[in-house]
């Protein structure tokens, strides 16, 4: 039943907490972009009316690509827009592939990518979502949770709307600014300075060397799932729906030809080992948690991960950018929600939730 909910709710009088989680994973983010944007239609088709997803979660987690998302998502764009937006400008966003020994050569001193086209792209795409076009993660219209590293501090971050009385730290920190920081891989990005001024007090903030909350959160159900506790919420109340960006094939030359394990080829690799790892460890913590060690118990909460496996042939890096690799992408997208067993998908879409309202207005 969709109605009108009001600050303060009562977890004990809710039926559920539905959460909507997306990894991290570079421009593989169009593969959870696509699979989002079928989905949409499809219930567009069931239900005989447009769908936005932002009135169906509760809660929405995302980190770097998926970080990127979740935001747009919250703010109220639907995921064809997201998708085209990492369609049309891929490019754009990771710039152009190393072609000779000086830009090779380059990446020894500074990050693989320049971020000016992408906080362009970003800042432009979210200003619709706000009066004044200074759009804040508190327009959101749904709670967020989007993981970053401050590597400043050496301490985890995650960036959260005020859908509770204590978070007044980042709501009024620039949507477009929290995307970059959450997306600000090591090797790739620069870290991120998030810097920006407070409404009515003026106040100016400054985070330094915010880097991909994919180091420590690639997949970020985990926090999801203690957010929705953190909120009083019980396991039995609990749906989440889990979107990957799809498992390369990482393996290491045998050890006497592993001569690109050096800082070259080495560097870029681990941080795809790193990323990936902790996005499989989160992945069966999720099923422990859910159904036991083994996996055979019943659901103490309701959860669905929707995951691809690419082939070593498709060699498909976190900034591939060929026109190739873009439509190959799109196709496992495609071929991920066309497989998907569409009744584990219902129970997310039964009913709308109850609109939140955050604790502290921009």
């Amino acid at each position: 039943m969709f109605t009108n909910g009001c600050q303060n709710i009562n977890p004990k009088r809710m039926k559920e907490f539905k959460i909507l989680s997306i990894d991290g994973g570079g421009i593989r983010g169009i593969i959870p972009a696509r699979f989002l944007t079928d989905l949409e239609s499809y219930l567009s088709r069931e239900k005989g009316e447009p769908i936005k997803l932002n009135e169906y979660f509760d809660l929405i987690c995302g980190t770097s690509t998926g970080g990127i998302i979740a935001i747009g998502l919250g703010l109220g764009m639907s995921s064809s827009e997201i998708l085209n937006l990492y369609e049309a400008n891929a490019t754009k966003i990771f710039g152009l592939p190393y072609t000779n020994f000086f830009r090779l050569l380059r990446q020894f001193f500074l990050p693989k990518h320049n971020r000016n086209e992408l906080s362009k792209l970003l800042r432009k795409a979210f200003e619709p979502f706000s009066e004044d076009g200074d759009t804040r993660l508190g327009n959101s219209k749904t709670r967020l949770c989007i993981p970053a590293f401050n590597a400043s501090t050496g301490n985890t971050v995650v960036f959260k709307t005020s859908h509770h009385k204590d978070y007044i730290r980042d709501y009024q920190v620039p949507s477009y600014q929290v995307a970059l920081a959450t997306s600000a891989a090591p090797i790739y990005f620069q870290p991120y300075e998030v810097n920006y001024q407070r409404t009515k007090t003026a106040e100016k903030v400054n985070l330094l060397n915010m880097i991909d909350g994919g180091i420590f959160a690639n997949n970020p159900a985990l926090i999801g799932l203690s957010e929705a506790i953190a909120l009083g919420y019980s396991f039995d109340k609990i749906k989440i729906l889990s979107i990957g960006t799809g498992t390369n094939v990482l393996t290491l030359p045998n050890q006497r030809k592993a001569i690109g394990s050096g800082l070259l080829g080495f560097a870029i690799k681990l941080i795809e080992f790193m990323m990936q790892s902790q996005s499989s460890i989160t992945e069966n913590m999720m099923k422990i948690f859910a159904q036991g060690v083994h996996h055979d118990k019943a659901d103490r909460f309701y959860y669905q991960r929707f995951q691809n496996k690419f082939n070593i042939s498709d060699n498909l890096k976190l900034d591939s950018t060929s026109t190739n690799k873009i439509k190959m992408l799109n196709q496992k997208g495609m071929h991920l929600f066309d497989n998907a067993d569409k009744t584990l998908l219902h129970p997310f879409f039964e009913n709308k939730i109850v609109p939140y309202k955050p604790f502290f207005e921009l």
